[in-house]
């Protein structure tokens, strides 16, 4: 089936059956809910897992699902996110027939979805050039100093930071997170200032409903990532 549940206890966060392996593409989590279960692309070699709410599935198929890119048959070289410079993971067409990672299109403020039930095509029009010119200090870390330049970047949240980053490199490296209390937006950290920050959290979304206006409505679970002293 094109549904695999991943359960985790909230209290204990004890595995009570584990039947595939791998998180979110979007969010991280790997756990699934009977109202927001972890959906596996059936492509041949895909290794795409989404949120039914994180990737706007509307009904979530009986049956083999695809993701947009293995559904398209596009050969995969010519499948890149125009955000950044990974091809896999978790795509959508642009509004100008190209791809972008839907937690790309998620965590850049300037981006929208022309539908935002199925999130979907990916509207890029509104983001600044200033973006795109900017350099990724994770590429240039790890030897990817021909990618650093490469889609548009983000910034450091932090009050005079100014390092800058794909918002996939920067899943990749842990550093997506929310940062805990009422007033808890999408946070973007360099990953420079880890131990001064205390009580991080990940990002999870565990249910999705709808406005009458069509605005979606995303319940979040929160885990602690972090509890280093502020120093």
């Amino acid at each position: 089936t094109a549904v695999r549940f991943l359960y985790l206890s909230c209290e204990m966060e004890d595995v009570s059956m584990r039947e595939m392996v791998g998180g979110c593409c979007v969010c991280s989590d790997e756990r699934g809910w009977a109202e927001n279960p972890l959906v596996y692309c059936d492509g041949h070699g895909c290794s795409v897992a989404v949120h039914q709410a994180c990737y706007g599935i509307v009904q979530v198929p009986t049956g083999p699902w695809f993701c947009r890119k293995c559904e398209s048959q596009e050969r995969a070289a010519r499948v890149r996110c125009e955000l950044c410079p990974h091809k896999d993971g978790a795509l959508k067409r642009t509004d100008s027939g190209g791809w972008a990672h839907v937690v790309c299109a998620l965590y850049i403020p300037e981006v929208q979805f022309a539908n935002v039930l199925t999130m979907e095509p990916i509207i890029l029009q509104y983001v600044p050039h200033e973006r795109y010119i900017k350099t990724c200090y994770i590429c240039e870390d790890h030897g990817r100093e021909s990618k650093a330049a490469c889609g548009a970047c983000m910034t450091c949240n932090r009050q005079g930071c100014r390092q800058a980053f794909h918002v996939t490199c920067a899943q990749m490296a842990g550093l997506l997170c929310e940062e805990e209390g009422p007033e808890a937006d999408n946070v973007k950290y360099c990953g420079y200032y880890g131990p001064s920050w205390r009580g991080a959290v990940r990002l999870s979304v565990r249910a999705l409903s709808w406005t009458p206006h069509g605005s979606r409505v995303i319940t979040i679970d929160f885990k602690v990532i972090t509890a280093d002293p502020v120093v």
